[in-house]
């Protein structure tokens, strides 16, 4: 970002009644020098800005007109242009002004922070020799950053948010006794502030805000949930009757809270986890259930793919307006699309499956869909 020191010496020029002659005096400048500086053409040089800030009352800063934190909005923007420039430009180019970013607002938390998740999100689209080595050298460069952002903020939100993302990129990087350090060995008790703020708003004589903050928090458990099942599959792939169990009860959430079209991302992000425990129980009928439901799900994804809510959660515009990156994925949606094929069609757990006539279906439809993403 370029410096609006000559708007700021223009402006407060005219504000104290003097022309380009005096102040170029006083600094003991030419008339021509202070008139580039007004103009964009040149800077001042560093040793005169004690001097220009003193003549004008006011800090160094606010001369060079350089704010050391940005807003919410701000944050969000930067974000997604840098998501709209890993499209169109070159991954250096992207790189330089993640860190341009990272260096002209250092002391900013919640801008370091969101630096570092870009950093997470689109390691593998980002400069690097292999995506092992990418995962690597950006988990390691983003843990820096949540590190950073525990030492430099007071806010307990995000202190708290830096220290889970931080203990995240230790796992990535097989650092387990790290997560434990920092997380603690146990799941803490859990208090939900959001029933104090809708109880709050309640005794306000607000019900319809005490409804949209109960409706946010739902919102925000049934995505923790489905991911929490997820990862459960995971755990007990090995344990066929309990996986069976964690599986149904998986759909019928899904069913129930009509995930599919609320959020496409964690119902794909379940289905997948399902297909690949019930392809290593060798179970190919169950994991051409989970697939055919898989492909299903990205044939019908509408694109943009958003946060938002239905007619059940009609009442969370205003929350999800006012989070980090708004309504936006941290990935580009169609970006995120095309993992989700590939993750399909370059599995080598499924290269076995792929002479079945179904699964050969599955995949005619999975290269249409990737088409449509690209």
């Amino acid at each position: 970002m370029a410096l609006n020191i000559g708007t700021v010496i223009l402006r407060e020029r005219k504000e104290k009644s003097v022309t380009q002659q005096q102040l170029a005096e006083f600094l003991g400048v030419s008339k021509a020098a202070v008139s580039k500086w007004e103009t964009g053409q040149s800077f001042p040089d560093i040793t005169l800005l004690p001097l220009l800030a003193a003549y004008f009352n006011i800090s160094i800063d606010a001369l060079l007109n350089y704010q050391t934190q940005l807003t919410p909005e701000q944050i969000r923007r930067i974000y997604q242009a840098l998501v709209k420039q890993l499209e169109t430009d070159d991954s250096q180019h992207v790189l330089a002004a993640i860190n341009n970013m990272i260096h002209r607002y250092y002391s900013c938390a919640p801008l370091v922070f969101q630096m570092g998740v870009f950093l997470l999100n689109h390691a593998d689209l980002l400069p690097g020799e292999s995506k092992q080595a990418k995962i690597t050298d950006y988990f390691n460069r983003a843990l820096t950053l949540f590190e950073h952002v525990v030492e430099i903020t007071n806010d307990p939100q995000l202190l708290s948010k830096a220290k889970s993302y931080a203990a995240y990129c230790n796992l990535s990087l097989y650092k387990p006794d790290d997560v434990l350090a920092q997380l603690g060995e146990y799941v803490p008790e859990y208090f939900p502030n959001e029933s104090l703020i809708a109880w709050a708003y309640l005794a306000k004589g607000d019900s319809q805000k005490a409804i949209a903050t109960t409706q946010s928090a739902l919102y925000q458990y049934l995505a923790v949930i489905m991911s929490q099942l997820a990862n459960y599959l995971q755990l007990v792939k090995q344990q066929p009757k309990l996986f069976q169990q964690t599986f149904d009860r998986g759909v019928t959430f899904i069913e129930s809270f009509h995930i599919k079209q609320l959020n496409p991302a964690v119902s794909i992000n379940f289905l997948i986890s399902a297909a690949m425990g019930f392809a290593e129980q060798q179970n190919v009928s169950l994991m051409l259930v989970c697939l055919t439901e898989y492909v299903g799900l990205l044939e019908t994804v509408k694109l943009p793919m958003t946060l938002h809510g239905d007619d059940y959660f009609n009442r969370i515009d205003d929350w999800l307006a006012q989070t980090e990156l708004g309504n936006s994925l941290p990935r580009d949606a169609n970006q995120v699309s095309i993992d989700c094929v590939t993750l399909i069609t370059e599995n080598p757990l499924l290269m076995s499956y792929q002479n079945e006539s179904q699964f050969q279906d599955l995949l005619q439809r999975l290269n249409k869909v990737e088409e449509r993403f690209k």
